[in-house]
């Protein structure tokens, strides 16, 4: 059904609806649709939001996208498209280019599914096709030779992935695995089910995975095996650049096990069972908030050049950015975020007439009741990450500038410490966290009857940070970092031979951090043996970690990254896997250490001090406006609505 014909029932539902109530007749449906589809319409922003008497539940939209493109008619467009890339982007492409020949467009659009790799071969060398599906960003030696060929890529973002991993739905032993266990299952190290868990069978372990030219396998290689495939290709895993063989596989057997696009085990949901990945299962929710490990970004790329000369491809590239969010959940995909669908939108308005539309800070499309810091009175008491301190101090000011008439104390103390001290002592309202509360955690909270509810208030790039005057070193890979603070890297010279023989001193956040335990998560694993082994100075105190890098051009340090911000001119930051850490960035998952940033209180609390619940509703109706200024970035306009339904939830 095309999208015309979609909106165009869903409108005579609603008419009809609407009458029924009024006690009236529904119109009669007209004998034709519209011969092409026009831009969605835009509602008019009421004048004032309506408080409800009562919270109630409010559904959440997909992220809406504030950057608008120009109407396109697929029924005036001709002229052949040529796609070729992931085969995990290809169903989503396919849907799109079957709505764009359903709304009338009178060309022929031809999907190769080859694999990222091998659609950037096509794209940039042999310029072959006009447009590229990728399941992982475009890399530098791909985007150097779209150039030398007049192709100069440009990215439109256009979904978020979860890589599933699957066994046999007749395997009835294995729920879920580890990372670590991962690892060792394709490169061999565990041959049978027994070598990953004593209790599983002791039976041979098969194994299947897409291709190499897939974006898939790259990304799967980088999270499991640090970017080396050479452990997992010596396991000799059965290798096919076409999912449904990889289906069919795994099927076959219930000890075989696979990975793919999350669509691919959606469409054969019936045949497969889906793992958990270290506790974690893939949803919409979890792969937003980062806490489930295997998430990726999905793109299509083309160039200023081929849109130019074919006027198609832009139309349809306008047309996929335009409704890919009304399809992309359909298809087994989550929707990208209202920040990363308007970058593409401006992507594709600078490639076509340079006028970039500035999009307004994401936000969400759940409201809350008015709130007047004036009439509010009584303390507040909230403390917890260093990282998100900052952030709850501004908003804390601004509660008081308009108004308030009580006090908030928040003290720095750490993720941990702070959980610790709302959930076993019960002494604080909110508690500030880098990382999401742990089971231990949240089962001490409920113990003292206070269950922890969730508000996400932002996202954090965690910043590695050298002296101002260290000359030598503006990279790392996630190896180096562990190699450099486990020790096995003494010197600089152990990391790179042309750095200086100088011992590396390291500072890090101290144990009770989130900043501290998000590091090594992503680091060590989880383990922080090594990293403890090496003997770092720790503090709670970031300004004390800003202090100790700046005194030596051979330190090295990390933490939150407002606090590189304020001391930027005293500090140098360093890339890592070759990544920037930006708001672009950290958005599309391509810079490896980004993490989301809450605040959690509890209703109980919420109805003993309504002070608390007032000051909740005022940072989250107003952290977006601030939270770029304190030195981070937005949370998505879904998570901004999760967070604001929960606080509707607990009243």
């Amino acid at each position: 059904m095309s999208l015309v014909v979609k909106r165009l029932l869903a409108l005579l539902l609603l008419g009809s609806l609407i009458l029924a109530a009024c006690g009236g007749q529904p119109a009669a449906a007209p004998t034709a649709a519209p011969a092409a589809p026009t831009a969605a319409p835009v509602a008019e922003a009421p004048t004032a939001a309506p408080v409800a008497e009562a919270p109630t539940v409010a559904p959440v939209a997909p992220a809406t996208s504030s950057v608008m493109l120009p109407d396109v008619n697929p029924a005036t467009i001709t002229g052949d498209i040529i796609v070729a890339g992931s085969s995990t982007v290809f169903p989503l492409t396919e849907r799109m280019a079957e709505l764009f020949n359903e709304d009338g467009y009178r060309g022929q659009i031809t999907i190769d599914s080859i694999g990222s790799g091998a659609g950037f071969e096509r794209f940039c060398v042999a310029a072959e096709s006009d447009i590229s599906n990728a399941s992982r960003p475009i890399n530098d030696r791909e985007r150097e030779s779209c150039a030398a060929n007049g192709r100069e890529a440009i990215e439109f973002r256009v979904g978020t992935d979860a890589l599933a991993i699957v066994v046999s739905s007749e395997n009835d032993f294995v729920t879920n695995l580890t990372i670590e266990q991962l690892a060792a299952i394709y490169s061999g190290a565990a041959a049978t089910w027994a070598d990953v868990d004593a209790s599983y069978p002791a039976e041979a372990i098969q194994l299947f995975s897409p291709g190499t030219d897939s974006g898939t396998f790259d990304y799967f290689v980088e999270e499991v095996f640090d970017s080396d495939p050479a452990p997992m290709l010596a396991a000799n895993p059965q290798l096919s650049e076409d999912d449904n063989v990889l289906v069919a596989g795994v099927e076959g057997s219930p000890y075989a096990i696979g990975y793919f696009g999350y669509a691919y085990y959606q469409e054969n949901a019936s045949r497969l069972k889906i793992l958990d990945i270290e506790g974690v299962e893939p949803t919409e929710a979890t792969t937003e908030d980062g806490s489930y490990p295997l998430a990726r970004p999905l793109f299509i790329y083309s160039a200023a050049t081929i849109m130019a000369a074919k006027p198609q491809v832009a139309a349809f590239i306008n047309y996929y950015l335009t409704y890919v969010n009304d399809e992309v959940v359909d298809v087994g995909y989550f929707p990208a975020s209202a920040a990363a669908l308007d970058t593409a939108k401006n992507n594709w308005l600078a490639a076509t007439s340079g006028a970039v539309a500035m999009p307004a800070p994401a936000m969400g499309n759940v409201t809350l009741p008015d709130v007047d810091p004036a009439s509010i009175t009584g303390d507040i008491i909230v403390a917890g990450s260093s990282t998100v301190f900052p952030l709850t101090e501004r908003m804390a000011e601004l509660f008081n500038e308009d108004g308030y008439r009580g006090q908030i104390t928040i003290d720095s103390i750490g993720s941990g410490a702070g959980f610790e001290r709302f959930c076993v002592a019960a002494e604080s309202d909110i508690s500030n966290a880098s990382r999401p509360i742990n089971d231990r955690e949240r089962e001490s909270c409920a113990a003292n009857g206070r269950e922890a509810i969730e508000f996400r208030v932002g996202t954090d790039a965690l910043a590695i940070v050298v002296s101002s005057e260290n000359d030598f070193v503006t990279n790392l890979t996630i190896e180096q970092l562990a190699a450099i603070y486990s020790g096995a890297a003494a010197t600089w010279a152990d990391v790179d031979a042309s750095y200086p023989a100088e011992a590396i001193q390291l500072f890090s956040p101290g144990t009770d951090s989130g900043t501290f335990d998000y590091f090594v998560e992503e680091v060590f694993d989880s383990d922080p043996a090594p990293m403890l082994a090496a003997n770092p100075q720790l503090s709670e105190d970031d300004n004390v970690l800003v202090a100790g890098v700046e005194g030596s051009p051979y330190a090295i340090g990390y933490f939150g990254y407002a606090y590189y911000q304020e001391n930027a001119s005293r500090l140098k930051i360093l890339d890592i896997e070759g990544v920037e850490p930006t708001e672009a960035t950290t958005e599309d998952g391509s810079y490896p250490l980004a993490r989301p940033l809450f605040i959690y209180s509890a209703a109980t609390i919420m109805a003993a001090k309504p002070q608390v619940a007032a000051f909740i509703n005022y940072y989250l109706t107003y952290v977006n406006d601030e939270v770029v200024d304190v030195g981070y970035f937005p949370a998505s306009a879904a998570a901004l609505n999760t967070a604001r339904q929960n606080w509707l939830d607990a009243q």
